[in-house]
C-alpha cells in the first residue's frame, strides 16, 4: 500500500510555493520599469546594432557608391536583391536596385561583399507598415533611408579587414645573428 500524503502536508507545500512566487513579485513590484514608450520617446541603440539596409552616396563627389557589380545580388541567400548595371564612360552605375525587405534575412552578406561600401546597415528598424508593398524598396527609397538614419559601424571594408589574417610584422634579427653573419 502506497503512503498517501496528508492534507496538511499538501496545504503546506502549496502555501510555501505561493509565498515564494509572491516574494519574487513583491521584489519586482518596487523596481523601475524598463519599458520604452516608442515612438514618443526615441530608443537608444547599442553601438554595434545593425538594422535596416540602405544605399550610400560618396561624400566628396555626391555620386552614388553603387557600381552595379551585382555581388550583393549573387551572395543573397533568399535572393531579395535585384540590380541592373548601367555602363558609363567614367564608371558603371546601378540602373535599378531593388530590395524586398519583407523577405530579407538581415544576414549582412550583401554588406560584406560590397567593394565600394555602397550598401550598409543602419541604426534603425523603423519601417513598420501594414502593406507589404511598402517594404519593396527601390534605389530612391534606399538612398532616402541612408540619408535619414545613422549608419552602423560595420561596412564591407571594415568587416573584411576584421576577418583577414593578421599582417605579419617583420621582426628584426637579434644583434648576435647580425654580427655573426657579417664576420
Amino acid at each position: 500500500m502506497a503512503k498517501s500524503r496528508g492534507i496538511l502536508q499538501e496545504t503546506w507545500d502549496v502555501a510555501t510555493s505561493v509565498f515564494r512566487a509572491m516574494r519574487i513579485s513583491g521584489r519586482n513590484f518596487l523596481r523601475k520599469p524598463v519599458t520604452v514608450h516608442y515612438p514618443d520617446k526615441p530608443r537608444t541603440y547599442p553601438d554595434r546594432y545593425r538594422g535596416l539596409l540602405a544605399l550610400t552616396y560618396d561624400r566628396e563627389t555626391g555620386e552614388e557608391n553603387c557600381i552595379g557589380c551585382r555581388l550583393c545580388e549573387f551572395v543573397c541567400p533568399p535572393a531579395v536583391i535585384k540590380v541592373e548595371m548601367l555602363k558609363s564612360e567614367k564608371r558603371n552605375y546601378a540602373k535599378t536596385f531593388s530590395l524586398e525587405l519583407y523577405a530579407c534575412e538581415f544576414c549582412e552578406l550583401c554588406v560584406q561583399v560590397c567593394p565600394t561600401d555602397a550598401i550598409v546597415m543602419m541604426k534603425s528598424f523603423d519601417m513598420a507598415t501594414t502593406d507589404r508593398r511598402e517594404l519593396l524598396l527601390d534605389k530612391d527609397r534606399l538612398h532616402a533611408i541612408g540619408e535619414t538614419f545613422d549608419a552602423s559601424w560595420a561596412t564591407g571594408n571594415r568587416l573584411r579587414d576584421m576577418q583577414a589574417p593578421p599582417k605579419k610584422v617583420a621582426a628584426e634579427k637579434p644583434a648576435a645573428e647580425k654580427a655573426g653573419g657579417e664576420a
